[in-house]
């Protein structure tokens, strides 16, 4: 068998590799370079339990995410010869009035309530887990067991991995058209209008997912939205868990700087850091952190989360061209669920069941045209 991957970021990577372990010719066409779009600008955050705003099918997809995580990385690390700096610091979200901590307290009871960890803090508890923290907030949820990765490791490791198990890499090729004969997949055609047989397609096209033809009748659609980064130096000893607030996130890293976001933003394929951007993410890290409002400033960076219209992934095969598989609209999710997506589009190619029901996140469910995009709220907990 021989698959074809548009994207070569975190999810086309991903899919590569356990396609390629399942016997699979696999080659992989990227438009940019391995890596460079969301997968880079990502924070790298594996939290299942900040990711997920209710109970119900998407929660229980993240959990099964970070455990697919959890049972892989070591490999993954091995196999790759690359360490993604999976650190186990757990996650602290802190409310500054009423309203917030009224949220993060009914998050805290249903997470509870089917069984994950989810610890309400005074605040003086909090302060105790991180020290740097402000002493104006008034509610903390500590959720022990989320993680954090470099997702610019995690991500190469990825296609390492994959190009060792034999799996075929190409930058700077953009795939124009997915081809069919008879309602079954038969390649794809590029840009440069040349055409590439296969049995299976993969579309892990990220933000670009959507700009591929010869799936139109699926009526799955995707657009990007824009998330700004913030960089900085971050004091010795600042390694504690990763901090999130409605306005804002920060993330430590092993080498000592902190990843500072983020925003959610339509402003299409724009990768423009703004002034506007900038201001909001650093008021938000000096509410949450006030030591660090003299903390050196390093980069900046945007990046285009590959949303559907209804914020969820899109998994699983075309309804309407047999052999063109979906591993796309991850939206802010990518990192963390980027082994589970590797595993389960591995598992349809090759036929297999996955364990998990897949069904609420099938393209099938955009076929009537009834969906609807979902507003951004960047602020709702």
């Amino acid at each position: 068998m021989k698959a074809l991957i548009v994207g070569g970021g975190i999810i086309g990577g991903a899919v590569a590799w356990r396609l390629a372990h399942n016997g699979v010719a696999v080659k992989v066409f990227e438009r940019g370079r391995l890596g460079q779009e969301a997968s880079w600008a990502a924070a790298g955050l594996i939290g299942p339990q900040v990711e997920a705003q209710e109970p119900g099918i998407f929660f229980d997809l993240c959990m099964a995410g970070k455990n697919a995580f959890d049972t892989m990385v070591e490999r993954l690390a091995h196999e790759s010869g690359i360490d993604p700096e999976y650190d186990e610091a757990g996650a602290l979200y802190v409310a500054f009035d009423e309203e917030s901590a009224a949220r993060l307290k009914s998050r805290a009871r249903w997470q509870r309530e089917v069984g994950a960890q989810a610890e309400e803090l005074t605040p003086a508890q909090a302060l105790r887990l991180a020290p740097a923290l402000s002493p104006d907030i008034i509610f903390a949820l500590h959720l022990p067991t989320n993680r954090r990765t470099e997702n610019r490791k995690l991500t190469m490791a990825y296609i390492r991995a994959a190009q060792r198990a034999g799996a075929v890499f190409q930058e700077s090729t953009r795939v124009a058209e997915i081809l069919s004969r008879s309602g079954r997949v038969s390649g794809v055609r590029l840009d440069d209008g040349s055409v590439e047989e296969s049995d299976v397609v993969i579309d892990a096209a990220g933000a670009w997912a959507g700009e591929i033809r010869g799936l139109e009748a699926d009526r799955v659609r995707f657009y990007p939205v824009r998330g700004q980064i913030i960089c900085f130096e971050g004091p010795p000893g600042l390694l504690g868990p990763s901090l999130f607030s409605p306005d804002g996130i920060l993330v430590p890293r092993r080498d000592g700087r902190l990843i500072a976001g983020s925003i959610f933003e339509d402003a299409g394929f724009n990768k423009s850091v703004t002034l506007a951007g900038i201001a909001t993410i650093t008021s938000a890290v000096a509410a949450m952190v006030p030591g660090l409002r003299g903390a050196a400033f390093r980069e900046t960076w945007a990046g285009l989360r590959p949303a559907s219209d209804d914020l969820m992934p899109v998994l699983g095969e075309s309804p309407s061209v047999a052999g063109a598989f979906y591993a796309a609209g991850h939206f802010r999710s990518g990192i963390l669920l980027s082994a589970l997506t590797g595993q389960v589009i591995a598992d349809l190619v090759s036929g297999k069941t996955p364990a998990l029901d897949l069904s609420p996140f099938s393209p099938a469910r955009f076929k009537n045209g009834a969906l609807k995009r979902v507003p951004l709220d960047m602020k709702h907990i």
